[in-house]
């Protein structure tokens, strides 16, 4: 038995020994899903079809006339069974209404700090006439929430993953909710074990 066990360790150690690894670039429009968990080409399908939803949305034609709406982002929380960076879902949402030029983004909750440093900074190391003072700063008209929620359904070496992306836009005076949706992206998952 302790030949065996011997020559199973040996073995086991010669496999493990003999991988490589190999990386190349790719191109980052190019749509790879290796596990089937949440990534890149989700993120980029959510904001862009969310933010187009929502930029046609009557709030926006009702806004004053003259004047972009101004958007701040808020908390986009992950309610999901696995690990999402929620911060780069904010990103590209922020990344899509600005690019549209229908609105105007101001600095969310996290990089806030970073200005107060910056300003308290100033007035201390920088001439008066350059120095940028506090209270200035434009007020958002709008918040944008959401979540990432996720479903999954599974039966042996099949499932299906479903996650749920919700965004809400409130209006800041009234607290009033003036667009919400809902994107969903389902992924059919089927783990294949090979037989050596």
């Amino acid at each position: 038995m302790r030949k065996f066990l011997s020559l199973v360790v040996v073995v086991l150690t010669i496999l493990t020994g003999c991988t490589t690894t190999k990386v190349s670039r790719i191109s980052e429009d190019k749509k790879i899903d290796l596990s089937g968990n949440w990534n890149d080409t989700d993120i980029t399908i959510v904001s862009n079809d969310m933010i187009d939803d929502c930029l046609h949305g009557k709030w926006l034609k009702l806004d004053t006339v003259g004047k972009k709406p101004v958007v701040v982002i808020g908390e986009i929380e992950n309610r999901s069974s696995e690990h999402i960076d929620t911060t780069i879902v904010g990103k590209k949402l922020e990344s899509a209404l600005v690019g549209s030029g229908k609105v105007v983004t101001v600095n969310d909750f996290e990089k806030r700090g970073t200005l107060e440093a910056e300003r308290a900074y100033q007035a201390k190391n920088a001439s008066a006439a350059t120095a940028k003072a506090g209270g200035n700063e434009t007020g958002a008209d709008y918040i944008l929430l959401g979540s990432v929620s996720t479903n999954i359904d599974q039966q042996g070496k099949q499932s299906v993953r479903t996650y749920y992306v919700d965004l809400e836009l409130v209006d800041i005076a009234s607290g009033e909710k003036v667009w919400m949706n809902e994107k969903t992206i389902k992924k059919f998952i089927q783990k294949d074990h090979y037989k050596f």
